[in-house]
């Protein structure tokens, strides 16, 4: 899309309306091929506890929730699986749970997997070219929500890809029953967090064996058309003007991903395509044709990328706006998704 569009776009990423009764609706597109079966399902609920560590990378303790599956405390020597859910711009470690009940679709499944919801604030899940430091954090503000108190937000360094792949996953690892293998560990997210989870499986392969994007920012580059025709996209050239017509916005962007157009590239979902092999990583997409956004624009391109370079994925474009009503609805299908892609629970 272009900048403008792209700026609206991530400024708007943080819409949080409760979620609808979820309607069925048939997916369209390639899905992915043979995976290993799911754990059996286990009776009763699971349950959420709220967590805290210190985030080398960040330089500060950082606070997430985590979903324990059915069983989880009646069974000691079980191991699980483990999926990361991050939230969108505006968001925190709360959204999946208070506005997406991630933790009834998770039930409603018999999922035996544990979720992570880490705190991501506004770091895009990408450690900046251009990082903002603790000075003066607190007195400038956050940008993007104003109600979070400083203390919640401000970090030393916008570190935020390694605070996620490494300091996140080592603490997971170390402090849950989790089985700490590629095969059992997949990342996903809604509109900002989409974004990170593709572009983060993707650039981390060892670590991730599938990746979900809920209305995520799946074509960082794209251009247009609007609405999107196939074979007719047009890529964003010049980032040292990205969203110069949005400032500060624009300059806060322009930070994370820098002046150089490679950069850029190294860390967008559509372009990072050019990387996979086919079967390497199992893919989930989702968007909505009423996305208010025209991030769905988008994801279709990067599903025709996907699908040009003979690469299975599940892929969904139906009704649904950019809010917690689409991403409510969906949730489930990307939890099965998930639940199906990685290895299943151990006795």
């Amino acid at each position: 899309m272009s900048p403008r569009l792209v700026v609206a776009a991530v400024l708007g990423l943080f819409a949080c309306g409760r979620p609808a009764t979820p309607a069925p609706a048939p997916g369209s597109g390639a899905t992915t091929a043979t995976a290993p079966a799911p754990a059996p399902v286990v009776t009763g609920p699971g349950r959420v506890v709220d967590g805290r560590f210190t985030s080398a990378a960040l330089g500060v303790d950082k606070a997430y929730r985590a979903y324990l599956p059915a069983g989880y405390d009646a069974a000691p020597t079980r191991r699980y699986p483990v999926v990361y859910m991050l939230h969108g711009l505006g968001g925190n470690e709360r959204d999946w749970i208070d506005a997406g009940k991630l933790d009834a679709a998770a039930d409603g499944l018999g999922l035996q997997a544990i979720v992570i919801m880490p705190d991501g604030d506004a770091g895009f899940y990408v450690d900046a070219v251009a990082p903002v430091g603790t000075e003066g954090c607190a007195q400038r503000g956050s940008m993007f929500n104003r109600r979070e108190a400083a203390a919640d937000y401000c970090v030393t360094t916008m570190a935020y890809e390694r605070y996620i792949t490494v300091d996140l996953v080592a603490h997971v690892d170390a402090t849950y029953r989790t089985i700490a293998e590629r095969r059992a560990r997949g990342i996903g997210g809604l509109s900002m967090g989409g974004f990170g989870a593709l572009q983060l499986a993707m650039r981390h392969r060892d670590l991730f064996a599938a990746a979900a994007s809920h209305s995520g920012v799946d074509a960082l580059l794209y251009a247009g058309p609007h609405p999107y025709r196939a074979g007719a996209a047009e890529l964003v050239g010049d980032v040292n003007r990205w969203g110069a017509d949005m400032e500060p916005f624009g300059a806060y962007v322009r930070g994370l991903f820098g002046p150089d157009l490679a950069s850029w590239k190294a860390h967008d979902p559509a372009s990072l395509v050019d990387t996979l092999k086919p079967g390497e990583l199992a893919l989930y997409l989702d968007a909505g044709t009423d996305d208010q956004l025209v991030l769905h624009d988008g994801a279709q391109y990067l599903h025709d990328r996907l699908t040009a370079r003979g690469i299975a994925h599940t892929w969904y474009l139906g009704p649904g706006r950019h809010d917690f009503a689409f991403w409510g609805q969906r949730i489930d299908d990307s939890l099965g998704f998930f639940a199906a892609a990685l290895a299943p629970a151990t006795p």
